[in-house]
């Protein structure tokens, strides 16, 4: 559980991965695997909804307490920042398909009107090492170690302020 949730926090991030609600995170049973479904608000489309979300992935109290005494200090810390060192060392790549899938005519992932580029580029910011948040004047512009790249976006996804802010729905309190 702890690995795979650290993994798809860091993928999620990463490109942008919004519409995290408990209906669209899975778990295995026999695993205790965290399986994510429904990718159609990818590059940080979620950004754009009525009620904008805010946490960079979804890490709500109820999933800390899931992963034990350590809570997310231990294993999950050391999986994200293993998984965004394999993330920045396969950057092109991993652009390669996300350029991919924002030019595809049969998703919308980017909305008509909107730059393709624009999302892209934040994506491959988050590659180097910045942070970026909602709204973009909260930015970290300067590069940041893996480490201290997660621990901000990690910072982030367990804030009251910004979990208080969420769509009712996205149940932050689960």
């Amino acid at each position: 559980y702890v690995r795979t949730t650290a993994a798809w926090s860091m993928v999620g991030y990463v490109v942008g991965l919004g519409d995290r609600h408990t209906e669209n995170i899975l778990f295995d049973s026999t695993s205790g695997a965290c399986v994510h479904v429904d990718f159609a608000c990818m590059f940080n489309k979620g950004e754009t909804l009525k009620i904008a979300e805010r946490v960079p992935f979804r890490l709500t109290h109820n999933m800390v307490d899931a992963m034990g005494v350590s809570g997310y200090g231990g294993g999950y810390e050391r999986t994200c920042c293993n998984t965004m060192r394999v993330l920045r060392a396969n950057r092109d790549a991993l652009m390669n398909v996300l350029e991919t899938c924002v030019h595809d005519p049969l998703t919308e992932f980017v909305r008509k009107g909107e730059d393709a580029k624009d999302r892209l580029h934040r994506c491959e910011r988050r590659l180097h090492g910045e942070v970026t948040r909602f709204p973009h004047d909260r930015d970290i512009r300067q590069v940041l170690s893996v480490e201290g790249q997660v621990e901000s976006v990690i910072a982030e996804a367990v804030s009251p302020k910004n979990l208080h802010q969420m769509y009712r729905w996205w149940m932050a309190w689960y």
